[in-house]
């Protein structure tokens, strides 16, 4: 029910469209169970992990620590439409070289980013997510 007046907010363009959705669970996902368009955040009482595709289109699966126990943390969380929000900006390594900040499921680039374009929306379809 969410998804579908989420879907209908953006089709009236009442808000802007999202480039991932979150989803929680309480185990670390298997590789496969990370898709395009999604954010799962890892939670059993506490935040554990961010998990999703790299935006840039690199195809690595990014990882992102959120116990307070950690260095580097970030924070995660999503709104009642699912669109999830990162603090801080997430700066890729390896060749992507990606950087960006993720605000109510949309991918705002870094101006030091060279990536500028998302590869890791949201799945579409008519009969909804």
């Amino acid at each position: 029910m969410i998804d579908i007046l989420r879907k209908s907010l953006e089709l009236f363009r009442l808000i802007p469209r999202s480039d991932l959705l979150a989803r929680v669970t309480t185990t670390h996902p298997t590789p496969d169970q990370i898709v395009p368009g999604e954010m799962t955040i890892v939670r059993d009482g506490v935040d554990k992990w961010a998990c999703f595709h790299c935006p840039g289109g690199c195809g690595e699966t990014i990882k992102l620590s959120l116990s307070k126990n950690r260095r580097p943390r970030w924070t995660a969380m999503s709104d009642w439409l699912r669109r999830p929000t990162i603090s801080p900006s997430v700066r890729q390594t390896n060749e992507c070289r990606c950087h960006f900040w993720i605000r109510q499921g949309r991918i705002d680039w870094c101006r030091d980013s060279p990536r500028r374009t998302c590869h890791a929306t949201v799945r579409r379809s008519l009969k909804g997510s």
